[in-house]
């Protein structure tokens, strides 16, 4: 299967997945197999739906790579938290739904864990980032994948526990699930602003943390209200809120380093490369957002340890897209390589994708043998400006305390 464009779908392609409400995941728009004509195509552009999954012959491969449960697993948290966000009784709707989404968090950490090394669907995550809800449902995903990846790392962070509750990440999954719950009450204009914003030093928007703290303290476990409480720590200490002074006469002291409990670490870097991914409510690709996220400023805020973790899971270009290469041919990305993430293998297209006649080419082509050959734009953008090297494994940073 192909992951193509909305703008470049054609008449008589077939889906191979289903196509949902963007707003609404429980509900199919087009189901698997069905084929496109004019009109649907005119609807899936009204629905501002970026891609969708098509057959593709000479891709049969590429199926085994895309985990499609742990899709709708992704799915159904965007739509149990959806329910939530359309509605205004907060304290009882989180009260209610609560073992809804710790049922939700169990069962995609239990498929992560399954399928370690299944491919990111990071097209998946930009269609839902515009929604608050989707927004929410991206971060517990990111993080259950980072933590996943990383148990010697948070058995080093937490020595005093048992190697077996160090590793256990459900309480993260639950706090990143639910850690801009405190938006749920703000006016709308500043519900899906994030920190990297400038309305993002306000004290309207830096009040969510302790509204949604407030709000879900008593009702689930404390390790994960704690992340909703301190997903905006930086390492430096320029992070927010304040931490309260014990006995009302020092003054209050942010939270820096070590200081900051390693789930609201991970919190904090996944919500933030969501944002990257698309900023104001605009998708761009994902190396351009990766991008974003190895500048230097970052490097003052986030655990590097967690970004070089997360960095090594998010592939700059997700395997089933088309990308077109610095000679002008479209091609299609089969294969990732962590030593050289930006010179994937791909298979040339013989013409475009929109074309009635594009045929996928047999011979694959390994972009680290060709030093004359890159990815140069994905969907019109020009991308070259923002690849990196990374052609050598490189060893992950110690974390600091500052």
């Amino acid at each position: 299967m192909l992951l193509v464009s909305v703008r470049s779908l054609r008449p008589g392609m077939t889906l191979a997945q289903p196509v949902f409400h963007p707003c609404c995941q429980d509900l199919v728009l087009l189901n698997e197999g069905f084929d496109l004509t004019e009109e649907t195509i005119t609807r899936l552009a009204e629905f501002r739906l970026t891609h969708v999954w098509i057959d593709f012959p000479g891709l049969e491969g590429i199926d085994a790579k895309i985990n499609g449960r742990i899709s709708r697993n992704h799915m159904q948290l965007c739509q149990t938290l959806n329910e939530s966000v359309q509605r205004l009784e907060r304290r009882v709707v989180i009260r209610v739904k609560l073992a809804d989404y710790k049922r939700a968090v169990r069962q995609m950490l239990t498929d992560i864990v399954a399928a370690p090394d299944h491919a990111v669907v990071t097209q998946q995550l930009t269609d839902f980032s515009p929604v608050l809800s989707g927004h929410m449902a991206n971060c517990c995903y990111l993080a259950l994948l980072v933590g996943a990846h990383m148990s010697g790392y948070l058995k080093m962070e937490r020595p005093t526990l048992p190697e077996d509750l160090a590793e256990n990440t459900s309480h993260l999954g639950l706090g990143a699930l639910l850690h801009d719950v405190g938006k749920l009450n703000m006016p709308p204009e500043l519900q899906n602003k994030s920190v990297l914003d400038r309305e993002g030093t306000w004290p309207e928007y830096r009040m969510h943390v302790r509204a949604g703290y407030e709000a879900i303290h008593e009702h689930i476990p404390v390790l994960s209200a704690n992340v909703v409480l301190h997903h905006h720590q930086r390492i430096d200490g320029n992070g927010f809120p304040d931490k309260e002074s014990r006995n009302g006469t020092m003054p209050p002291e942010p939270l820096r380093g070590r200081a900051i409990h390693i789930f609201s670490r991970i919190c904090a870097v996944v919500d933030c490369l969501d944002h990257l991914m698309c900023p104001h409510g605009r998708m761009v690709p994902t190396v351009m957002a990766i991008h974003a996220l190895k500048d230097e400023r970052f490097a003052r805020w986030f655990d590097p340890v967690v970004v070089e973790t997360l960095l090594r899971l998010i592939p700059p270009f997700m395997v089933g897209s088309v990308v077109t290469l610095s000679n002008g041919r479209e091609a299609v990305v089969i294969a990732n390589h962590p030593e050289a993430p930006c010179r994937p293998t791909v298979k040339l297209l013989n013409a475009p994708v929109c074309d009635p006649d594009a045929r996928v080419r047999a011979q694959e082509l390994d972009l680290r043998m060709c030093r004359d050959l890159s990815i140069a734009w994905v969907d019109g953008l020009d991308v070259r400006p923002y690849l990196y090297s990374g052609e050598l494994e490189m060893p992950v940073p110690a974390m600091v305390s500052v």
